[in-house]
């Protein structure tokens, strides 16, 4: 019964956005879609049936193809399979497709790449956090064994799928920082800066919260551990109008003499 659940509900998800490119190109001039609506068909029921690779080998025709390459929805497709394949734990899988997350990003990326006026991005809001939290939690592994150049990319991956995500820039500029890349990492703190001063983080989806949270206690106690309390006070009270109430970031302002 779960499983019938699950494919219903990803059924009814995917077939709303592909309805409506088959119906932008059909009213267009009355010429026929340039993508068929039966292969959006087939690659909907090979996503529902895992048949992961098969979604892979018909959307990148589309991504490749002069016709059709413009058009988002192929580069989610891309995107979904790839992260679908890494998070299957198919031994299998993990050996032939080794960079499976970082493809997802990489094609989610270019679906907001496509999607210029964001006609199709909320249709996978759901999806897009997924990808963000196992982002963020590929990241995290590669900030802890200290291996910044690995985890910088996926925080820039953040900020690419969201140029308004300021937890990516915060982060984004810290393993810079760590990577002695400073100017860069300045660059990357004032845009963080300047998108809390701007927004106090609203619009922010669950899992963008939790990773200014991380960003700013990450940074806070990086720059505390090398004696500059007064910026690591000012990354923590940069975030109050978001998590000034939280007990762990509180607990790291009285930390740092806040």
């Amino acid at each position: 019964m779960k499983v019938l659940q699950f494919s219903l509900l990803f059924g009814l998800m995917l077939a709303q956005p592909f309805s409506s490119i088959a119906q932008r190109y059909t009213d267009e001039d009355d010429e026929p879609p340039l993508i068929p609506q039966e292969d959006f068909d087939e690659l909907l029921m090979w996503m529902v049936d895992e048949k992961f690779e098969k979604v892979l080998y018909k959307a990148i025709r589309y991504t490749e193809d002069d016709e059709t390459k413009k058009e988002p929805v192929p580069y989610v497709f891309m995107s979904m399979a790839y992260f679908k394949i890494s998070e299957s734990g198919n031994p299998e899988f993990e050996e032939k497709y080794s960079n499976a997350l970082k493809n997802a990003l990489k094609y989610a990326s270019k679906f907001v790449k496509k999607d210029k006026e964001k006609e199709y991005l909320s249709e996978y809001t759901d999806y897009f956090n997924d990808l963000r939290r196992a982002t963020m939690n590929q990241a995290e592994v590669y900030v802890d064994d200290e291996k910044f150049t690995k985890a910088k990319s996926y925080y820039k991956y953040l900020w690419t799928l969201d140029a308004e995500d300021p937890g990516a820039w915060m982060m984004y500029g810290s393993v810079l920082w760590k990577s002695k890349a400073k100017r860069d990492a300045e660059e990357s703190w004032a845009t963080a800066a300047n998108l809390l001063s701007e927004f106090e983080g609203r619009g922010l989806e669950e899992v963008q919260v939790d990773l200014l949270k991380f960003a700013a206690i990450y940074t806070a106690e990086m720059l505390a551990a090398e004696g500059n309390r007064t910026d690591a006070r000012r990354w923590i009270e940069s975030i109050d109008a978001v998590l000034g109430t939280d007990r762990e970031v509180k607990a790291v302002l009285r930390s740092i003499g806040g």
